[in-house]
């Protein structure tokens, strides 16, 4: 089989291979799938692209109307296959010569799509190299990344400046480039699922504080957060004039209040507000400094997903808003998601956790609001000669790991409110991989494509009876 046929061969086997292995389990609604891997079994009206909709549960839809819940994999990043200690193994594997860059990803993307209809994933999460998954066109439903904001936790140095003003007339313009750019080509695409902003963007000081030990020791200073930052600009700034106007009202416009908070001596708001660099550290014991600060992070989120959701509508009115993938190992998500979920379709979130930690924040953020959650971002890890602090619990074993798995995916998706888990990721990314020297991910194969025996059984089981599973019938 030439890599043309092997390409056509493997998108094709790509939900068949799902269904064929429900059918193995025994799963009453397996074969019942439509061409994005939606269940025909229970259906909603057809709008030609994915949405939500809620009956006994929440569901994403189909373009063609069918209940759909995603099972996505992250983590297709070419580079990693490429390695030197790996490219030639690969390229053996994948029947190309050893600088054939194109035929390389022709044939990487049609392993990749054999791999996903192998362990029954259905959808592509949010970090892949979507120009390999959708070239020469998508073949299956997908998260697009737009980010605003460059604050990601997992960045070691985040620059004050790209905590930007999101009051601003400029923030309102970088973000309509920006959808005109990415958002305008793909609303006729009825396999995006919607779009997703920032990983895990540094929000709360929870989140901005000193790390002694993050990655094997080394220190990692303090964030300055988007309140300290806009609340030391001048009165030219917007943001600083909505920070002025947001402790104005928390202190019935009585300055006096404000100063005996601070230790400050302002004569009005309006000297406040002209004032610069007057606070650049937060006193953490100062619990109304602490209130103030949460007060006004909620004004400024409100204000940047309002004008987010409005650029990427603007261009965009076809698919779902997912904002942030918010980061639910910290007060993030407790902290923004009365803000958040007025703006988007569904709670996206990261937490790595077993499901026993996972289901008490579940609980509690299903309880304050009425959205779909999809877990944009999670794993089950060990601890390898080559992977010595993976990302993610890490099990004493691999059968350790794939009980973990399995009860995940069987806890969350019977949940009514689980709609999507993201599994993080599909191979190793361990220290041979050049980037990856501080922390890894687990991936389900190795860098030299061998899967770790027991997970791939144990996930396709679980694929082949998701919607079993979801529909109360498991």
């Amino acid at each position: 089989m030439n890599r043309r046929e092997w390409m056509r061969a493997g998108m094709a086997a790509l939900f068949h291979g799902m269904a064929g292995r429900g059918r193995a389990s025994g799963a009453a609604v397996s074969e019942d799938l439509d061409q994005y891997g939606g269940w025909t079994g229970r259906q909603f009206e057809s709008t030609g692209f994915f949405r939500v909709e809620k009956d006994e549960r929440w569901w994403l839809v189909t373009p063609n109307g069918n209940a759909f819940l995603s099972f996505g994999v992250n983590h297709l990043h070419p580079d990693w296959w490429r390695q030197d200690y790996n490219r030639d193994a690969w390229n053996e594997r994948l029947g190309v010569v050893r600088r054939d860059r194109n035929g390389f990803r022709t044939a990487l993307r049609a392993w990749f799509l054999q791999t996903c209809g192998d362990y029954g994933f259905n959808s592509v999460g949010v970090h892949n190299s979507l120009d390999l998954v959708n070239t020469p066109r998508p073949s299956m439903p997908y998260v697009r990344p737009i980010s605003f904001v460059d604050i990601p936790h997992w960045q070691t140095d985040v620059p004050d400046e790209n905590f930007a003003d999101v009051f601003s007339e400029n923030f309102v313009g970088r973000c309509d480039r920006m959808a005109s750019e990415l958002a305008a080509p793909a609303r006729d695409d009825p396999h995006l699922i919607g779009y997703a902003m920032t990983d895990c963007p540094l929000l709360t000081e929870e989140d901005c504080r000193e790390r002694p030990d993050v990655i094997g020791g080394a220190r990692r200073k303090s964030r300055i957060g988007w309140p300290r930052r806009l609340r030391n600009l001048g009165s030219e700034a917007a943001g600083k004039l909505a920070y002025v106007e947001t402790v104005r009202e928390v202190y019935r416009d009585r300055i006096a209040d404000f100063n005996a908070t601070y230790g400050t001596e302002f004569g009005s708001f309006a000297e406040l507000a002209d004032a610069e660099a007057w606070r650049p550290e937060t006193d953490l014991s100062n619990a109304n400094e602490t209130r103030d600060n949460v007060e006004f992070l909620q004004r400024v989120v409100a204000r940047y997903y309002g004008t987010a959701r409005d650029a990427i509508r603007r261009q965009d009115p076809n698919h779902l808003f997912l904002g942030d993938k918010i980061n639910a190992n910290t007060d993030t998500l407790d902290t923004v998601i009365p803000v958040t979920s007025t703006f988007t379709d569904i709670v996206f979130y990261q937490m790595y956790g077993r499901y026993e930690v996972q289901e008490p924040g579940l609980d509690r953020w299903s309880s304050l609001v009425d959205k779909p959650f999809i877990n944009g971002d999670s794993a089950f890890t060990m601890i390898t000669e080559t992977m010595p602090r993976p990302y993610g619990p890490v099990a004493d074993s691999l059968e350790q790991r794939v009980d973990w798995t399995v009860e995940f995916f069987r806890s969350a998706f019977a949940r009514p409110e689980f709609v999507g888990w993201h599994y993080c990721g599909l191979i190793d990314g361990s220290q041979l991989v050049s980037r990856k020297q501080d922390r890894q991910h687990s991936g389900l194969i190795d860098g030299y494509g061998r899967p770790y025996p027991g997970l791939q059984e144990a996930i396709s089981e679980c694929a082949g009876e998701m919607y079993r599973i979801a529909s109360g019938s498991h």
